[in-house]
């Protein structure tokens, strides 16, 4: 830290996770967090200025992490007051609501929380230590789901709580995770604020079943925002910057590096391994990712692309359009059960929203595609009015009855998309044989461009839908001798 000062970086906060050794450290400083106190801060050891002060976090991911892996062995009872406040007919949050809703949804191609899988709430070894399999679970997605499933009986009403409880989560974890300034604390950013208090109020108050103890993550939790909610006071509000970027208050970085050095194949390296593993890793960087590194990978270009030569064929094959248009003709229903149909009229209204910016302008094209609440059918529209923060948008009658048949057309074509070269020009063209309109503005393709990105988003779905089909079906093993030593007929 020094160091860093002397070549003019101040250092304004230490950011670790929760292991014993650094959990001693800030005992050993002076730092803690218990029910009824907090000290989060020190002064600062390379100025003399009383102000300057040096604070301490629990890395925020870690936080979400921990607090999944709570909720997967204990449910957390809320105080009476929050219940009351909140209007919640139950007092428990528990993972089994989660699990209900996985297996409510086990053998859907459309998903009502299209991100869950049976791995989110009963994760492996590893899979424990994924923060996006955490995130997935602590999201607004899979508490909007399930107050949807909740309000169609569906589920029991107590999984009311566990929603309640999910969003607030996620709220917090927004907050303190800010990864673009749009999404960073301002001066304004009043709402966020708020999120940050409540659920340091809330989880300061909770009880975990099992045992009547302060856990780890309760403390962690409310250092860390009383760390984030300081530096905002002095630095924003103050008016030295403009905004707080919480994302950057994390160890992302590190953990990603130590994720890449582990991967080759050596989870303790030595010094030398570390060297040579480190520079493999720096120049793999710039051509792929590796499949089994524990962090997502972004849609950067990478700088070695164009030594690989070897293009795919986009050539579609005749067979490709053999296709028995009778079975759609005529029908511009779709045969799939109540709630698939509600989440496909959620992916219409997704796929006009993003087709929304590049005919902005054009007001035509926008009355073409677009619909209103009034408008919007009332046995379908409730899925996408809960899930909405405010982005999506309501599919017009005319881009719903084109998106039903669309996904006639898709599910009378899944037998032939494993073989087919190219698949979204085939569907396409097997869409216009099937639905035509006259009268559309000339100025902008726009009904088939929303068509062609729902495609595209179902040609995604049930690709993800058969890979999990597939993996059902394998065995896995803990270690590779385990797996030389069972056979399996």
């Amino acid at each position: 830290m020094q160091a860093a000062h002397d070549i003019g970086l101040f250092v304004r906060v230490c950011i670790s996770d929760m292991g014993p050794s650094n959990r001693n450290m800030w005992k050993t400083v002076g730092v803690f967090s218990r029910r009824n106190s907090t000290s989060n801060y020190i002064q600062h050891p390379c100025t003399s200025t009383a102000t300057d002060r040096l604070y301490f976090m629990a890395d925020t991911p870690h936080l979400l992490k921990n607090l999944r892996n709570c909720l997967l062995t204990q449910m957390i009872v809320l105080p009476p007051s929050t219940v009351v406040k909140a209007g919640l007919p139950h007092n428990q949050v528990s993972m089994e609501h989660v699990r209900q809703l996985v297996d409510l949804q086990d053998d859907m191609q459309l998903k009502v929380a299209p991100k869950l899988t049976k791995a989110h709430v009963a994760p492996g070894q590893y899979q424990k230590m994924r923060v996006n399999m955490a995130a997935a679970v602590l999201s607004h997605s899979t508490a909007s789901a399930l107050r949807f499933c909740a309000s169609t009986n569906l589920l029991s009403q107590d999984v009311l709580a566990t929603a309640w409880f999910l969003d607030l989560a996620n709220r917090w974890f927004d907050a303190m995770n800010a990864r673009l300034i749009k999404a960073s604390l301002f001066t304004t950013s009043q709402q966020k604020l708020g999120a940050l208090h409540d659920f340091v109020e809330v989880i300061c108050n909770v009880k975990f079943t099992g045992r009547d103890s302060w856990k780890p993550v309760q403390s962690g939790i409310q250092l860390s925002t009383a760390s984030v909610l300081d530096l905002y006071n002095d630095l924003v509000c103050t008016g030295r910057y403009k905004y707080l970027m919480t994302g950057r208050l994390t160890q992302d970085c590190v953990e990603n590096l130590f994720s890449c050095i582990r991967g080759r194949g050596d989870t303790h390296p030595s010094p030398v391994q570390f060297r040579h593993n480190l520079r493999i890793v720096s120049l793999s960087q710039f051509m792929h990712i590796d499949t089994g590194s524990s962090y997502d990978a972004d849609d950067s270009c990478y700088f070695l692309q164009f030594l690989k030569t070897s293009s795919l064929s986009t050539a579609c094959r005749e067979d490709d359009q053999v296709f028995v248009e009778q079975e759609i003709l005529g029908s511009s229903s779709v045969n799939i059960c109540d709630l698939e149909a509600k989440v496909c009229y959620l992916l219409a209204g997704w796929s006009v929203h993003k087709q929304k910016d590049k005919v902005r302008q054009c007001t035509d094209c926008m009355a073409v595609i677009c619909g209103s609440a009034e408008e919007a059918p009332s046995e379908f529209a409730d899925l996408l009015e809960e899930k909405t923060y405010g982005g999506l948008t309501y599919p017009s009658t005319l881009v719903w009855c084109a998106v039903q048949t669309a996904e006639s057309v898709f599910r009378s074509r899944q037998a032939d998309i494993m073989s087919s070269s190219d698949i979204e020009s085939s569907l396409l063209t097997s869409f216009s044989n099937c639905f035509t309109v006259s009268g559309l503005p000339d100025c902008h393709s726009t009904l088939s461009d929303v068509v062609a990105r729902y495609f595209r988003l179902r040609i995604h779905v049930f690709g993800k839908w058969l890979t999990g089909k597939f993996k059902a079906d394998i065995v896995q093993h803990g270690s590779r001798s385990a797996f030389c030593r069972t056979k399996i007929k």
